[in-house]
């Protein structure tokens, strides 16, 4: 009897184990935290089509488990998992789309901001252009000053060096439109009355400041108009303005002024005359940035700080000269005003080492 009892219930259990269901696999454990995941959420809705199929694949997965065909659950959990990836992918690459249509939009609204910043700035500089030259056409109708004699020995001390500054200036002006045009007629009237001027300075009872402003603005107008042709020909020429930024670039601290840009050397002499090595170094510089702008001949000018003999000036101008000639420069011209334009007032701390200089002047073919 206890034997037939052992086996009837040995074979109830054999019944329940027989019905009992498949483990659940691990990939659909899987694919529930993979379905509820923030990117998978997010995918729903930026690649809809792909999650979609991810999702086909998760049920079809899951009425297999139910079927009790645990090879086809692994196999299909697995591909399903593989969608939710590809899923996942797609969304990121939509959102990168997105990202990048949104920045081709910004570069063209600011490009199309900066076309209209810079033709507004071009107007703007054609605007000063013009409102200069008239300024200038203006300054030139008025009638030439007349200064009466002078009340004191210092007041006709002081003409003196500013009737001697206004010579070498428009010495220098004159230079820089022969250097532009070397046969402009006019040119020669000029110099004539400027050498005039430079004879009777010393011996004159009174200096001779009205002439000498007339000088200079005649030398100005004498460059303007040799640039005439060329700035008619490109009105908006932005070489002097690829110069300048070239000598920044370069750290040789350009300037302008009416002959065009200007890089200025301090102290570039020793005793005896010759160049600094700094001097030199900086020459050297300058000739390679002459030789990439042809169109500009250069000017170097020789300051001193105090009078020198006529000789040593000239020793200086030409060594500064032939120093940017023999590293390839083109069309140099050197020339010295002695110290008749200080860059400071003589009598100030500090003066000689400031008014000791060479002007490298880049001779602008415009307006500079």
């Amino acid at each position: 009897m206890n034997g037939c009892l052992r086996a009837g219930l040995l074979g109830v259990l054999l019944f329940a184990a027989g019905c009992a269901s498949a483990p659940r696999p691990r990939v659909l454990n899987e694919l529930d935290r993979t379905e509820t995941s923030p990117r998978v959420v997010a995918a729903r809705s930026e690649a809809p089509q792909a999650t979609a199929r991810a999702e086909n694949l998760r049920h079809r997965a899951e009425a297999a488990h139910d079927a009790e065909d645990p090879a086809a659950a692994q196999i299909l959990g697995e591909q399903a998992l593989a969608a939710y990836q590809r899923a996942v992918i797609l969304s990121s690459l939509a959102r990168a789309d997105a990202r990048a249509t949104a920045a081709e939009a910004r570069l063209a609204r600011v490009e199309t901001e900066l076309r209209q910043t810079n033709e507004i700035q071009q107007k703007l500089e054609a605007d000063t252009r013009a409102i200069e030259l008239r300024l200038k056409v203006a300054r030139e109708t008025l009638p030439d000053p007349v200064s009466g004699p002078p009340k004191s020995p210092d007041r006709e001390l002081a003409r003196r060096e500013a009737t001697r500054a206004l010579v070498a200036q428009a010495r220098l002006l004159c230079t820089a439109a022969r250097l532009l045009e070397a046969k402009r007629p006019s040119l020669d009237a000029a110099f004539a009355k400027l050498a005039e001027l430079e004879g009777r300075l010393p011996t004159a009872a009174f200096a001779p400041i009205d002439e000498a402003r007339v000088s200079r603005a005649a030398c100005l107008r004498e460059l303007s108009s040799s640039r005439r042709a060329k700035i008619q020909a490109n009105p908006a020429s932005p070489a002097a303005d690829k110069l300048l930024s070239e000598l920044s670039d370069a750290a040789l601290v350009p300037s302008r002024d009416d002959r065009g840009v200007v890089v200025t050397l301090q102290r570039p002499f020793e005793k005896d005359d010759q160049l600094s090595d700094e001097a030199a170094k900086r020459l050297a510089a300058l000739a390679l940035v002459a030789k990439s702008h042809p169109d500009f001949p250069l000017l170097v000018v020789v300051h001193s700080s105090v009078k020198l003999p006529e000789e040593r000036e000239n020793v200086r101008s030409v060594r500064a000269a032939s120093a940017l000639r023999e590293q390839g420069a083109p069309n140099v011209t050197g020339t010295s005003v002695g110290a008749a334009l200080p860059g400071l007032d003589p009598k100030k701390p500090g003066a000689a080492a400031r008014n000791d200089r060479v002007e490298v002047v880049f001779v602008a073919p415009t307006a500079s």
